[in-house]
C-alpha cells in the first residue's frame, strides 16, 4: 500500500489543469506495478483507478479517502481523523528541519512532445528525478490547483519533506523514485478535459467495509 501511496502522488503531480473536470492516463512501471493508471478529477474529488482491481477515492475537502477492492467487493475508508494522524507519524521521519531541495542536473530530454529539464531530490535513501516542461500550457494555474486539492489529502503527508508544487519551474512530465536502486517511474500519456461522472466517486452498492491494522491510526 506504501508504493501505491507513493505512486497516486506522484500521479497527482501531473493531473489537474485547471479547474474543469479532467481525465488523466499515466503509465506507471516499476514497484511491482505496471501498466496504465487513470485518475478522473472533479471538483474536490479524484478517483485514481491504480489497477482493474483497485481504486482509490480521495476527498480533498475533508481529508477522507476510500480504496476500493473490485474482486472482492469490500472497500478501505481512511478518516480525516486518521489520515491526520499518518501526517503525524510521518513527520516523526524528518532527518533535517529544511525539505527536500529540487536539484537542477543541466540534463535535458524529451517527454511525449515536451521537451523537459531533470532535476532531482533526495530524502533519506530515496532519490526523485522529475522530468519538466516549462512550455506546458497554463502550469501555473495548474500547479497551483493541484496544492489546493493535495492540502487535504494523502499527498499533505509529504509536506515539508519534499520539494514543494510551488518550487517547480513547469509541469511534471514523468518522475522516477529510486529506492536502494529499486525504481518506479511514473509517465504522463494524457490530459483532457472533459466531464466527470459524480456518480464515480460514490462507494458501489454491496461493497463491504474492512478494517485493516496497517492504518488503523489513532487521533490524538
Amino acid at each position: 500500500m506504501k508504493v501505491s501511496f507513493l505512486v497516486a502522488t506522484g500521479l497527482l503531480a501531473a493531473a489537474a489543469v485547471a479547474q474543469a473536470d479532467l481525465v488523466v492516463v499515466q503509465k506507471v512501471e516499476g514497484g511491482g506495478q505496471a501498466g496504465e493508471q487513470t485518475i478522473r478529477i472533479k471538483g474536490d474529488k479524484a478517483r485514481t483507478d491504480l489497477t482493474p482491481t483497485v481504486s482509490m477515492i480521495t476527498d480533498g475537502a475533508t481529508g477522507e479517502m476510500v480504496t476500493l477492492m473490485h474482486s472482492g467487493r469490500t472497500y478501505l475508508k481512511v478518516s480525516p481523523e486518521q489520515t491526520k494522524a499518518m501526517m503525524e507519524e510521518l513527520q516523526k521521519f524528518r532527518t533535517s528541519p529544511e525539505p527536500a531541495k529540487l536539484q537542477p542536473t543541466g540534463k535535458k530530454e524529451k517527454i511525449g512532445d515536451y521537451d523537459c529539464d531533470i532535476f532531482t531530490a533526495t530524502l533519506g535513501a530515496m532519490t526523485i528525478t522529475y522530468w519538466v516542461a516549462r512550455d506546458f500550457p497554463n502550469y501555473q494555474a495548474v500547479l497551483a490547483q493541484l496544492e489546493k486539492f493535495q492540502a487535504g489529502t494523502i499527498s499533505a503527508m509529504g509536506k515539508g519533506l519534499m520539494p514543494e508544487l510551488k518550487d517547480f519551474p513547469g509541469m511534471i512530465m514523468k518522475t522516477e523514485l529510486d529506492l536502494g536502486g529499486k525504481k518506479t517511474d511514473t509517465t504522463l500519456i494524457s490530459a483532457k478535459e472533459e466531464n466527470v461522472d459524480p456518480g464515480i466517486y460514490a462507494i458501489p452498492k454491496g461493497y463491504t467495509e474492512i478494517s485493516s491494522p496497517v492504518l488503523n491510526f489513532q487521533p490524538k
